[in-house]
């Protein structure tokens, strides 16, 4: 788990400046593209480092004891049909929301299996770099930040 807070850190400092690099030099739909292999890759490190961590063990025993941690805790345990659409609908708010490390929690935290969490946290990570580095920041670099730059 320590390694995985360390590499946290390092990708929440970096993402933001990293991105409006990409966007800067390579335009705004490249730069989604390349932060979606970046993403991708810490997504794959992610899972790989919270694989049988007791301590994600211990964060849902922690969040059985709160109303959030139960409900997730009954999205988990229902086999059923109601429950795999309910855990389907839960998937599209969690690849386009949450970032790599909280992605592999939240998929750990479901008891996702092994592939279909890599193929959705890899794979999840170039919609979401192209919603919020090329649409979000690539609008706010082309509209705003790089007219004002210019201006100067």
């Amino acid at each position: 788990m320590g390694a995985a807070l360390v590499l946290w850190r390092i990708e929440a400092y970096s993402a933001t400046p990293l991105a409006l690099l990409f966007i800067a030099t390579l335009g705004r739909w490249p730069a989604a593209l390349a932060m979606g292999s970046v993403m991708a890759v810490f997504a794959a490190v992610f899972l790989f480092l919270l694989e049988d961590d007791p301590a994600v063990d211990d964060i849902r025993a922690w969040a059985d004891r709160r109303r959030l941690g139960r409900l997730l805790e009954r999205l988990t345990e229902r086999t059923d049909v109601v429950g795999r659409a309910r855990r389907l609908a839960a998937l599209l708010p969690a690849i386009m929301i949450l970032g790599p490390f909280w992605r592999a929690v939240t998929f750990h935290l479901f008891r996702m299996r092994r592939a279909p969490a890599y193929l959705l946290s890899v794979g999840g990570s170039f919609p979401h770099a192209l919603l919020w580095t090329g649409l979000v920041l690539g609008g706010i670099w082309e509209e705003l930040l790089w007219p004002w730059l210019k201006g100067l």
